[in-house]
């Protein structure tokens, strides 16, 4: 028994350093041995589910989970393993595109860990994808309510808003984001693209700008500098029409 224990801690360990390292294949070797060592641990198919995850297997992920959840039904485990279950489970769902049944999943570890706001942004993405966008909005809300400095729950209100094609409520939530952190270059790039569909090009290539010089050399970088080449060139056509006019 001794030495299944340390075997299967042996095992579990690499697994998890596979995964540190974005290994998935090896990962996944190392927690089917740790799962042999023993068969009604639940933590051992998260583990294994993680892995498939990161394969992009994400059904044999689902298999997984619900064996784990299976077992933990029957030796009632704490309540951060069934958290677990119910968190991994939405996000496969929602990666295998059936954003119905990640909805259930999301509810159910939420309840079990009310203040994870992880769980609840992932619940406003699926009301997202179920196109609830009020719902959505309201949960962003209420995240931001308990936590009024998360910027990734502001980067995803920002973003819905966007997808509505409500670009001023879009901008303003972008300008709240570089208030609590200036250096957010992401909320520049945001900024300019809202600017840019309202028609305020002078504003659109101010942020433009501001995020190029944060990430000169992204691909994002070169599309924004063919975009403000664009934006100066219809400026001077308008000018030479108006010379012509008058």
């Amino acid at each position: 028994m001794i030495k299944e224990a340390l075997n299967y801690n042996t095992q579990t360990k690499a697994a998890e350093n596979f995964m540190k390292q974005k290994n998935y294949k090896n990962a996944l070797n190392a927690y089917l041995s740790s799962m042999f060592q023993n068969k009604n641990n639940p933590a051992a198919y998260i583990g294994i589910s993680k892995a498939y995850k990161g394969l992009g297997e994400y059904e044999k992920a689902i298999k997984h989970l619900n064996n784990a959840n299976k077992i933990s039904r029957q030796i009632k485990p704490k309540k951060k393993v069934d958290f677990d279950i119910y968190y991994e489970l939405g996000i496969n769902y929602l990666l295998n595109a059936e954003p119905c049944k990640a909805l259930g999943c999301f509810h159910k570890a939420i309840k079990l860990n009310p203040k994870n706001l992880n769980a609840q942004i992932q619940l406003a993405i699926t009301h997202e994808l179920l196109e609830e966008p009020d719902i959505a909005l309201m949960i962003y809300d209420k995240i931001l309510e308990e936590k009024p400095e998360f910027i990734l729950c502001y980067n995803h209100k920002a973003g819905l808003y966007m997808q509505m094609g409500e670009f001023e409520e879009a901008a303003r939530v972008f300008k709240q984001i570089l208030k609590i952190n200036p250096g957010y270059f992401r909320a520049n790039l945001g900024l300019g693209i809202c600017f840019d569909k309202l028609e305020r090009k002078y504003f659109a290539v101010r942020y433009y700008k501001k995020y190029i010089a944060k990430k000169p050399n992204s691909d994002t970088t070169k599309a924004l500098v063919g975009r403000i080449v664009e934006i100066y060139s219809k400026k001077s056509n308008t000018k030479r029409r108006l010379k012509i006019v008058g």
